[in-house]
């Protein structure tokens, strides 16, 4: 039926990005601003039917996204692809592109992808990071990156990740595979100084909910002395929330790549 990922119709791939700072994150939700909600009311307008979209990453409140990928299906077969990338852009907020818009094979959905990547920003200056105030953590005291390293490498390989989500009951089970996980220094800009800016960048084939952040909140609090590496490696094991650290805010987070 038309409005859901299939046949009959057209399948149609949109490439996305989207500050999340004003959504209560991607998927729908009754009374509530979300990007799913903004964009399949944009589309419906377009396409003239409801349509149901299918998401590569659901972004949680306050979470962005640079490379999300999304799809859905329609009764229409002649949709214009240039046509349609630019009547969405014309309709969404400011804070929402299409960034491309192309015909799927039959039966592709997007949430059915192999890999997610996500990128976790932090700023340890003392002052404010203007510019980029809605897209990194601020650390508040001193940082040891050397520290922030070695935690990263407890993170890839397969485990039950139960420790780094307060949803685990929701879960059939924790068990995910953790592809790539390590910080790098962001190149200094000009009027920034060398080593304010880190990046931790991790890619797995699905994650848990809000398991980026508490993964790099429990890092800083490695890296800021409140707890020891080997203190992440026993929390990771007891697979128990209350043992691992703090959770990062949303705003240091983005989706920033998509692998079928």
């Amino acid at each position: 039926m038309p409005g859901v990922d299939g046949p009959p119709g057209s399948t149609w791939r949109l490439d996305l990005a989207y500050e999340g700072t004003a959504y209560r994150g991607w998927a729908r939700q009754p009374e509530e601003r979300t990007v799913q909600g903004v964009l399949e009311e944009a589309l419906a307008t377009v396409v003239r039917e409801p349509v149901r979209l299918s998401v590569a990453g659901r972004t949680d409140a306050g979470v962005h996204a640079w490379a999300q990928v999304a799809s859905f299906s329609c009764s229409a077969a002649d949709l214009d692809p240039d046509r349609l990338l630019r009547a969405l852009n014309g309709l969404l907020p400011e804070d929402i592109a299409v960034l491309r818009v192309a015909p799927a094979t039959p039966g592709f959905v997007a949430r059915e992808a192999r890999s997610r990547t996500y990128e976790y920003r932090i700023w340890l200056p003392r002052t404010r990071p203007v510019r980029d105030r809605a897209c990194v953590w601020q650390v508040r005291g001193p940082a040891d990156v050397e520290l922030l390293a070695r935690a990263a490498a407890l993170l890839p390989g397969r485990r039950d990740f139960a420790a780094l989500t307060p949803s685990a009951h929701e879960y059939h089970n924790c068990v995910r595979e953790v592809l790539e996980a390590r910080w790098s220094e962001v190149a200094a800009a000009p009027g920034v100084p060398a080593g304010a800016e880190w990046v931790f960048t991790i890619r797995a084939g699905s994650f848990l909910h809000t398991m980026v952040r508490v993964a790099v909140g429990s890092m800083v609090d490695v890296a800021q002395g409140r707890m020891t590496v080997d203190g992440f490696a026993a929390a990771l094991a007891s697979r128990e929330r209350r043992r691992a650290g703090q959770t990062a805010p949303a705003r240091g987070l983005a989706l920033i790549a998509v692998d079928y």
